[in-house]
């Protein structure tokens, strides 16, 4: 009976966390979609970032060895009108996502593991993409992109991070990602597999 009320008040805080950060998240966007204001969504997830006790990997587990899924991306908040989605990416060991964009802002700030991250030059559709940083996200840091950015990202040994957007990824029909086997850039298909962890919303 003690374990299930503290887990109860887990849950309860971490809600309460994510609905203080995404109020905070709205109020900076309201400013506009600007390099500086991602950069400041970014801090104020760093700072939910540091309330660990809340997002273990306990609770939010990646797949199993025997499962086909790498990864599980756990929904955190999402509003009604599919603004302003909070997601926690767990991924078992592996992963990697050809260089895309996301056609709406977007920030990733570590809690376990290590994420590399690769910034291109070249917006979506045009060229092939050319390398021009690559950033480790881990505990203690985050990245930041507008809607054009163009990333990769690659993931050795599991993590677990933070992934919001300006619009659910359900919703992002229009990205587009670099095929290197055609040398071409293509649609990169909504998310569709989301793992419901809203307070009160069933899976």
């Amino acid at each position: 009976m003690e374990g299930t009320l503290i887990i109860a008040d887990l849950a309860e805080e971490r809600a309460g966390a994510v609905a203080d950060a995404i109020a905070d998240i709205r109020s900076i966007d309201a400013a506009g979609t600007t390099r500086a204001g991602v950069e400041r969504i970014r801090d104020r997830l760093l700072a939910l970032a540091e309330r660990s006790e809340l997002f273990g990997s306990d609770t939010f587990s990646a797949p199993g060895a025997g499962d086909k899924s790498k990864s599980i991306l756990y929904r955190l908040s999402e509003d009604s009108d599919h603004r302003f989605a909070l997601y926690l990416n767990a991924c078992r060991d592996r992963a990697d996502a050809p260089p895309h964009d996301h056609t709406t802002w977007a920030v990733i700030v570590g809690l376990e593991g290590q994420e590399r991250n690769i910034r291109y030059g070249e917006v979506a559709g045009g060229g092939a993409p050319m390398i021009t940083e690559e950033f480790m996200v881990e505990r203690g840091t985050g990245i930041a992109f507008l809607p054009d950015d163009v990333h990769s990202i690659h993931i050795e040994g599991g993590a677990l991070n933070f992934h919001c957007y300006g619009w659910g990824l359900e919703r992002l029909h229009e990205r587009r990602y670099w095929d290197s086997l055609t040398n071409e850039w293509k649609a990169f298909p909504a998310h569709t597999d989301i793992c419901e962890a809203r307070a009160g919303h069933g899976d």
